[in-house]
């Protein structure tokens, strides 16, 4: 029998070991990976996973490699998303039988497999054949080279990317130890798709948006600079134009273009794996679940999982807010879910020296305390050559060795494959909600897209962070989603707005819910035009405020000369009962009160001093919170959420020292509370509002807990 016949049934009759579950012994037999038979639930555990690439290396090395996962307490590993051109080395010529011995090899130690669809990455032939499959961006068409850059409007790349798709999953689809998918590799960055094919295709989907050319001009106001089309064969991307560029409808139209052609991509790669793969589950690894393409979407029309690359940087090197980012992402990754269901697809498996190794434990638990699934780190050993050769891994060089922390990485398997199952089937409950919406967000600019004073996705954040001083958890909820779970909704840059959603808050706050919105809200309608009102537009009823004029600090500042210095420095926002002067940072609108009682008001600002900043108007049975400006500041949040806190009587979860995040999930049977420090303080004696066990300790019934500096609790309460 040859080496590769005795890996493939080695992998038949390889272990079953549950996901989440202790050390077993390789070479241990069971029925779990026999015929292609059913697969323990992925979702009763916890996957604890590492990216590892078998076509870098030899097959001697493999054996070597998954046993060290396998020691170190991985039960997954994630392989084959770059592997296109081996997969497939000449048009319609596969070669599957290297991923089979890899595949066999991780089985037999254990270790189960997820496997990429290889489409990330285009080989050199296929762009030799079309060199249509590669977009382009402002600077014209991509070269060959480098990674993505795909074409998702190229009838050759869509073709190409069915057929690699459907071989594999003829192949694979009834794997028994390969449980998942990945859809292609962070879909949806570069941000540009800039060619001829895209282009046809943007002016086919605006005229199944718009219809005719009279409701584009209409809604692009043409009239504008004379730019109204008499044929849609004169739309083009505006890539080098003159001065002004994307005016912001067209902005807006394209960025759902491209959301639109990447989900277009991603469901028929997703359509031909569910049609012939059994028991295995599909999901992509966002970059970040808020770039670019509607996450929400994908989730509810096609994925099993919402998954994304955490890397967020080591706890310990910044403010303690700065872990909030990973909270915020996870938090909107299980909100879309389906099913609460997320996993960090990527993770850093090192911290740089001048970093305690502790942190990789607490940024693990920052998954699990956030509703996750299982994370992967990223990469087992980093390559020999290529882009990320000198990006360090769990193998320290190129001697075998782990990397300085292994006893923390083994840690953090050894704890994880105890408690993740234990907690598997807890959801996590929250009557706070932000909203996020991908309409919103494009239009006033994200990522790289748009002026880094007024992107959306720097200010919600800042809501978020400021909000989790009260201790409870927090979804990350569309506009779709159903308001009434949530006593407090924070709305921040919700400037486009429909009527319909417009009227199901005034509904919430109506019912006795708090809302929380902020400067120039309800000002556009959703396709990007200018409602015939000021802000908060349909909202100023419930609000009992209105903004009559607003001061620019992005155009209007010191800067430009606009402005003194020593006045810019004057300008100040100042809490009632409160000394501390917060700096506004793009934004100050001059607010009238119908109404509503001033809780800041605006100070060394000329005419605007002593004129409201933030106001609170009762309505109903509801209150309105209205913040006519923004800051850089996070305590300016902060103070602005103990406010809100009070009046919608939110109460933390457990009351736990300031830096210290809270939050809890929750089964049939138990409630599991999670502290996480985020700070390099001791706490001590941090007492508890009644016994709990405590899971990591495996103490029980304690009522009170100390934390040490980036430290975990994991507590259990009936």
């Amino acid at each position: 029998m040859d080496r590769r016949t005795f890996n493939k049934l080695a992998g038949v009759a390889a272990v079953d070991t549950l996901i989440g579950s202790g050390a077993v012994a390789a070479g241990a037999q069971s029925a779990a990976f026999t015929g292609g038979g059913s697969i323990k639930n992925p979702w009763e555990g916890y996957m604890l996973g590492t990216a590892y690439y078998p076509e870098w290396w030899q097959p001697a090395e493999w054996e070597i490699d998954f046993r060290q996962m396998r020691e170190l307490g991985i039960n997954t590993v994630r392989m084959g998303e770059f592997a296109w051109g081996i997969f497939e080395p000449a048009p319609g010529k596969f070669k599957f039988s290297w991923m089979d011995e890899a595949i066999a090899v991780a089985n037999r130690h254990g270790i189960r497999v997820v496997l990429g669809t290889g489409t990330a990455s285009v080989p050199p032939w296929l762009y030799q054949l079309d060199p249509d499959v590669l977009s382009g961006n402002e600077h014209g068409s991509y070269t060959y080279g480098g990674r993505k850059g795909y074409n998702t409007n190229s009838p050759n790349y869509l073709d190409a990317c069915a057929r690699l798709v459907t071989a594999l999953a003829e192949h694979y689809g009834d794997n028994a130890g390969v449980i998942g998918w990945q859809l292609d590799n962070e879909p949806g960055y570069p941000f540009q798709g800039f060619d001829p094919d895209s282009e046809r295709a943007f002016r086919v989907w605006l005229q199944k948006r718009y219809g005719t050319l009279k409701e584009l001009n209409r809604v692009w106001n043409g009239a504008f600079w004379s730019n109204e089309y008499t044929d849609w064969s004169q739309i083009h991307f505006p890539t080098n134009s003159a001065e002004g560029g994307w005016q912001p409808a067209i902005t807006l139209a394209y960025r759902e273009f491209f959301s639109d052609s990447f989900l277009n991509d991603l469901r028929r790669q997703a359509e031909i794996l569910r049609t012939r793969t059994k028991n295995q589950f599909i999901f992509t690894n966002w970059p970040a679940p808020t770039w670019s393409v509607n996450v929400y979407t994908a989730a509810a029309e096609f994925l099993d999982a919402t998954a994304w690359d955490n890397y967020v940087s080591a706890p310990g090197l910044s403010g303690f807010r700065h872990q909030y980012t990973a909270g915020y992402l996870s938090d909107f990754a299980r909100c879309a879910g389906p099913h609460q269901r997320f996993i960090c697809a990527e993770q850093n498996a090192y911290v740089p020296p001048n970093a305690p190794h502790e942190g990789l434990r607490l940024q693990a638990y920052i998954d699990l305390a956030h509703g996750g699934h299982g994370h992967f780190y990223f990469e087992w050993r980093r390559p020999l050559a290529g882009n990320e050769q000198f990006r360090p891994s769990f193998i320290k060089g190129f001697n075998g060795a782990l990397n300085p922390a292994a006893p923390t990485l083994h840690r953090i398997c050894k704890e994880l494959s105890r408690i993740g199952p234990r907690v598997a089937k807890a959801t996590t409950e929250a009557d706070i909600a932000i909203l996020f919406d991908f309409t919103n967000q494009w239009a006033q600019g994200f990522g790289a897209i748009g002026p880094t004073e007024t992107r959306y996705d720097s200010e919600l954040p800042r809501y978020y962070n400021g909000f989790k001083v009260l201790q409870r958890n927090i979804d990350v909820i569309p506009l779709s989603a159903d308001f009434s779970p949530y006593k407090l909704i924070l709305a921040p840059n919700l400037r486009l707005v429909d009527d319909v959603v417009a009227k199901r808050l005034h509904a919430f706050v109506t019912a006795g819910g708090t809302l929380v919105l902020n400067d120039r809200a309800g000002t556009q309608h959703q396709d990007n035009s200018m409602r015939r009102t000021l802000s908060p537009g349909p909202f100023a009823d419930i609000a009992g405020v209105s903004s009559m004029a607003m001061l620019d600090l992005v155009e209007y500042n010191a800067r430009w000369g606009n402005f003194e210095e020593s006045l810019e420095a004057q300008l100040g926002i100042v809490f009632a009962g409160h000394q501390t002067v917060f700096r506004p940072r793009t934004i100050v609108e001059s607010l009238t009160l119908h109404g509503a009682e001033v809780l800041a008001t605006v100070v060394g600002a000329g005419e605007m001093s002593g004129r409201p900043a933030v106001t609170r108007s009762r309505h109903d049975d509801g209150w309105v919170f209205y913040v006519g400006t923004d800051c850089a500041d996070d305590a300016f949040y902060e103070t602005l959420a103990r406010l809100v806190g009070a009046s919608a009587k939110l109460t933390p979860l457990i009351p736990a020292p300031y830096g210290v995040e809270v939050t809890s999930r929750q089964d049939a049977d138990t409630t599991y509370y999670f502290l996480l420090n985020l700070t390099m303080e001791t706490h001590d004696n941090i007492r508890l509002p009644k016994p709990m066990d405590e899971l990591i300790g495996e103490r029980r019934a304690i009522r009170q807990v100390s934390l040490e500096p980036l430290g975990v609790a994991v507590l259990a309460a009936s």
